[in-house]
């Protein structure tokens, strides 16, 4: 039997993230992202045509509820460029690792014991540019889940098949071992002694 040990852990000889070459999506995905925005900012001018039509409040303030739209639209591709470029994943031999934000950085590692489905999935806009989006699907629920999107198809299938491969050889090292059968012996009848003889005899005389 292994020794139970519980020894320090140096913090100088923990993982880093920063230390993890993160790989970028793939550039296209900028373009997918920015249609997204586009039909965005079309609904939003859309309804503003209308207030301005039917509204007699926004109409005498035509030129500050514009200027407003046109900040937020802008403000919108601006974000949405940023995100895009602090997004990256990485593999490594336990776990992957998802990164994303805008004004602040939020590194997220799934253990590959702890997945339980992936799946692929692809939009509408992400299919034009052959773009897929991996789904990790873990045991903790949707608020644990981790989705890659901007990925190229092909790397997506690979990613994909190399996670599906590494569950399925966790499952064959932790499957419990078939509980040994071990054989039961039956005792034998017990034999009258001669005493169990002798008082059987005996109450067959009080009997008669």
């Amino acid at each position: 039997m292994k020794e139970f040990t519980n020894t320090t852990v140096s913090f100088d000889t923990l993982p880093e993230f920063e230390s993890v070459p993160f790989k970028p999506l793939n550039k296209h995905y900028l373009n997918v992202v920015y249609i997204s925005n586009a039909m965005v900012s079309v609904l939003l001018a859309t309804g503003l045509t209308l207030l301005i039509v039917f509204n007699e409040t926004v109409r005498e303030n035509v030129i500050l509820w514009v200027t407003l739209l046109v900040v937020l639209i802008v403000l919108l591709f601006w974000l949405s460029n940023i995100s895009f470029r602090k997004k990256g994943y990485a593999l490594r031999e336990k776990d992957v690792l998802f990164r994303k934000g805008i004004l602040s950085t939020t590194t997220t590692a799934i253990p590959f014991n702890r997945i339980q489905h992936v799946a692929l999935h692809e939009g509408v806009f992400s299919r034009m540019y052959q773009l897929s989006e991996l789904q990790v699907y873990t045991a903790g629920g949707s608020s644990s889940d981790l989705h890659i999107p901007g990925l190229p198809r092909e790397e997506a299938e690979r990613i994909k098949s190399f996670l599906l491969n590494q569950i399925e050889m966790l499952e064959e090292n932790t499957a419990p071992a078939e509980e040994a059968v071990v054989p039961v012996e039956i005792p034998e009848a017990i034999q009258p002694t001669e005493n169990d003889e002798q008082e059987t005899d005996t109450d067959t005389e009080i009997k008669n």
